[in-house]
């Protein structure tokens, strides 16, 4: 797999590595159905995506990947679309990468759900300005 795809973090702060990606899943919060979604990055501790709409900030989410069993996270921050889960448990690495595999093998498909051209830059953007304000 190749490693263009590896967001690195700040270095004054520990953050684990996470991988860009663009993979089609799905998110259902409490008393809700279940939503599309595109996620953007991936780490052993949460993920960035893309949903079109404004997630409930503190609430808990479930994420259905296909191919996966449901991941219970809650919602970190949520603004222009943009969201960030915190897992309720970490994954595994090796669950991450399968999924960042999955994803390099469906690239080329066409864009799902509307995402912005440079959603991965927005995203890394507003998870910036997120946690310069925490």
């Amino acid at each position: 797999m190749a490693r263009n795809n590896l967001v690195l973090r700040r270095a004054d702060s520990w953050e684990p590595l996470s991988y860009r990606l663009e993979l089609p899943a799905e998110i259902r919060e409490l008393r809700s159905c279940r939503l599309d979604i595109s996620l953007l990055e991936l780490s052993v501790a949460g993920c960035g995506l893309w949903a079109g709409f404004r997630i409930r900030v503190e609430r808990p989410i479930t994420l259905f990947v296909d191919g996966f069993a449901p991941i219970k996270a809650r919602t970190e921050w949520s603004s222009s679309g943009f969201a960030e889960l915190v897992f309720d448990q970490h994954l595994h690495l090796s669950v991450v990468q399968h999924m960042a595999r999955q994803s390099a093998s469906i690239a080329g498909s066409p864009a799902v759900l509307g995402i912005p051209r440079a959603a991965h830059a927005e995203f890394a953007s507003l998870s910036q300005e997120w946690k310069s304000r925490t």
